[in-house]
C-alpha cells in the first residue's frame, strides 16, 4: 500500500474504534431505505462495516447493497452521536469493498472509461460556449498560478458556464486578487476514487490538491459539491493543506456585507424557491442568507427533499424515479405557491431543472445569476437551457459555431449524439431533443 493509501486506511480505522455500533447512521440512510434495506438491521450492517475497515475482506452482502447504495447524503454522519464523519467512512470503506472484489485492471479501465466520457462531453460544451481566452485561463495550471484566491471550477460546470462566468463577476466586484482553475486537467479524482483505482487517483485527485498548494494561495474556493466533498474528506483530513478550503456560498455568504452595499435596489420582483440539497458544508443556509438580501426578491420556503442526496446526478442516478419524482414534486409546488422562479444551488442540478421552462411557467436560474445580476453584472447567456428548453436554436448554433472556431475544435455526427444522449438522457426536465439534435447535427454535418 502507499502512504497515501495508509492514511486512508487510518481515518477509516479511527472511526471504527469510536464506533458504538448503534446503528443510527444506517437506520436514516435515504439509499438504504431506497434500496430495500431492513432498517432493524442496522446494527448488523455497521458490524459488518467495522469488520470490513478492520480485516478488510470482501463486503457482506448486506453491507455491500448498502455502500452500492450510498449517494454520499451525509444524513449518517449527521445522526451519529459520536460525531464520527461516517460518509467519509463509507466513502473509504466502499474503495476497500471494491478492492476486494475485483481485480485492479478491471477497476482501472472502468476508470478511465469513465473518466474519458466525461471529459469529452465537456470538452465539447465548453468549446461551444466559451471564448478561447476565457477557456485557456481557466485551464492553465495550477501550480503557475500566483493570485491570493484560486476559485477552482471542477470540471463539469464547464458544460454551464455561464455559472463560472458569474462566479468571476461577483469576485471582481469584491475586489479580490483571483484566479480561476478548473478543467479536466485539475480533476478531483471522483471516478478513480469510485472504480477504487488509487495509484491513477493519487496522480489526479490527490495531485491537483497539491498543485493548490504549490500557486501559493491562501484560499481555494470551491464550486462543484463533488469537489467540495471529495478535498474536504479524502484530502484535507489525509495531510493538513497550507490553504483555507471552502465552498464559494459559503464565502460569499460572509461577505454578504460588502455585497449588499453594491446591490443595485431596482432589482425585477421575483418570488422564488430554492432547489435544495444538504449534505455540502453550510452551502442551503449560504445561498439562501444571499438571495434573501437582494432587493424586491421574496424568497418561499416549501417543503423538499433536501436530504435525498447531496446534488442531482452522480450517486443519486442510481435511483432515477426518486430524482426525478423530486424535481416534479418542487416544480408543481413552486406552481402552486405562486413562485415564478426556481434557483438552483450547483451546476448538476442547473442542468436537472434547466429545461422546466418547456414544461412549468417558471424560470430557471442560479443562485450566482442572481446574485449578479444585483451587482450590475452577469447576463451571460446560458445557451444550455437553450439546448433542454428545445424550440428554436438559432442563437445557440449561432454562438457554438463561433466558439468551436475560436477553440479550433471541430465536431463530427458520432461526437453530437453522444452528446445529445448526454444532455436529455440525464434525469431531470427537458423540452424535445429533436431541435437539439436537428441544429446541431447540421453544424456538425456543414459548420
Amino acid at each position: 500500500m502507499s502512504a497515501y493509501a495508509d492514511r486512508l486506511q487510518a481515518l477509516a480505522s479511527a472511526a471504527a474504534d469510536r464506533c458504538t455500533g448503534c446503528g443510527r447512521c444506517f437506520e436514516v440512510c435515504p439509499t438504504a431505505r431506497e434500496s430495500g434495506l431492513d432498517s432493524g438491521e442496522a446494527k448488523q450492517r455497521v458490524a459488518e462495516l467495522s469488520a470490513l475497515t478492520r480485516e478488510g475482506d470482501r463486503a457482506a452482502a448486506g453491507l455491500e447493497k448498502w455502500l452500492s447504495a450510498c449517494d454520499g447524503s451525509a444524513r449518517c454522519s449527521a445522526a451519529c452521536p459520536e460525531g464520527i464523519n461516517v460518509r467519509q467512512w463509507i466513502t473509504i470503506a466502499k474503495l476497500k469493498a471494491v478492492e476486494a472484489a475485483r481485480p485492479a485492471e478491471h477497476s482501472a479501465a472502468s476508470a478511465a472509461g469513465r473518466f474519458r466520457h466525461m471529459a469529452q462531453a465537456v470538452r465539447l460544451l465548453a468549446s461551444m460556449q466559451l471564448p478561447s481566452e476565457t477557456l485557456r485561463q481557466i485551464l492553465a495550471p495550477a501550480e503557475k498560478r500566483t493570485a491570493d484566491v484560486l476559485f477552482y471550477t471542477g470540471c463539469n460546470v464547464l458544460r454551464t458556464p455561464h455559472i463560472v462566468l458569474n462566479v468571476m463577476d461577483i469576485l471582481d466586484a469584491l475586489q479580490l486578487d483571483f484566479d480561476v482553475v478548473g478543467g479536466t486537467a485539475h480533476c478531483c479524482g471522483v471516478y478513480q476514487f469510485q472504480e477504487a483505482d488509487l495509484p491513477t487517483y493519487e496522480r489526479i485527485g490527490h495531485r491537483t490538491f497539491q498543485r493548490f498548494g504549490q500557486s501559493g494561495a491562501s484560499r481555494v474556493l470551491t464550486w462543484c459539491p463533488t469537489c467540495t466533498k471529495n478535498f474536504g474528506e479524502l484530502e484535507k483530513d489525509v495531510e493538513a493543506p497550507s490553504f483555507d478550503l471552502g465552498h464559494v456560498s459559503e464565502f460569499l455568504a460572509a461577505n454578504l456585507g460588502t455585497l449588499e452595499a453594491l446591490f443595485e435596489a431596482d432589482q425585477p420582483k421575483r418570488r422564488v424557491v430554492i432547489h435544495e440539497h444538504l449534505g455540502i458544508g453550510a452551502t442551503v443556509e449560504s445561498v439562501g442568507r444571499l438571495l434573501r438580501a437582494v432587493p424586491n426578491l421574496e424568497l418561499l420556503e416549501l417543503p423538499q427533499d433536501s436530504g435525498f442526496s447531496y446534488a442531482c446526478g452522480g450517486q443519486a442516478a442510481k435511483f432515477k424515479e426518486r430524482e426525478a419524482a423530486i424535481h416534479r414534486g418542487l416544480a408543481e409546488a413552486a406552481v402552486a405557491a405562486g413562485a415564478d422562479t426556481i434557483v438552483t444551488m450547483y451546476h448538476s442540478c442547473h442542468r436537472a431543472f434547466a429545461g422546466a421552462e418547456a414544461v412549468y411557467p417558471l424560470k430557471v436560474v442560479n443562485f450566482t445569476d442572481v446574485i449578479a445580476e444585483a451587482l450590475g453584472r452577469g447576463g451571460h447567456p446560458d445557451y444550455y437551457s437553450l439546448y433542454k428548453k428545445g424550440g428554436a436554436m438559432d442563437e445557440a448554433v449561432s454562438a457554438a459555431r463561433r466558439f468551436l472556431q475560436s477553440n479550433g475544435v471541430r465536431i463530427d455526427e458520432a461526437s453530437m449524439q453522444s452528446l445529445t444522449a448526454d444532455i436529455f438522457n440525464e434525469t431531470g426536465l427537458a423540452g424535445p431533443r429533436d431541435a437539439f439534435a436537428r441544429a446541431f447535427g447540421e453544424l456538425a454535418r456543414h459548420g
